[in-house]
């Protein structure tokens, strides 16, 4: 194949170093366009961790109150909850003792 003849007009737009500003334009324009989805996933993420963190309390909060439920349940746990917060069963006589403090 023959060269071309220099006799055509040279261009004054060097397709070159314009090819290269298009392709650094585009590859900029595809990633802004990947900042928000990655901001997504991180908040997503943070998000799902401090969620395991609420859940681990909320099953040790169930633990404790299934315990409780227990204890109140077994023979005498109810009324002994009951004497605990100061109540008195029918037929008994409340007394109550003051200044019993050391001199």
């Amino acid at each position: 194949m023959a060269p071309r003849s220099r006799s055509r007009r040279a261009s004054r737009i060097d397709w070159e170093r314009a090819g290269r500003i298009a392709l650094v334009l585009l590859l900029f324009a595809i990633l802004v366009l990947y900042v928000n989805p990655v901001t997504s996933f991180v908040d997503a993420w943070q998000e799902g961790k401090a969620e395991q963190e609420n859940l681990a309390e909320l099953e040790a909060t169930n633990a404790e109150l299934k315990q409780r439920v227990a204890a109140l349940n077994a023979p005498g746990g109810a009324e002994r909850e009951a004497r605990k917060m100061g109540m008195i069963d029918e037929g008994e006589r409340a007394y109550v003792v003051r200044d019993l403090r050391d001199k």
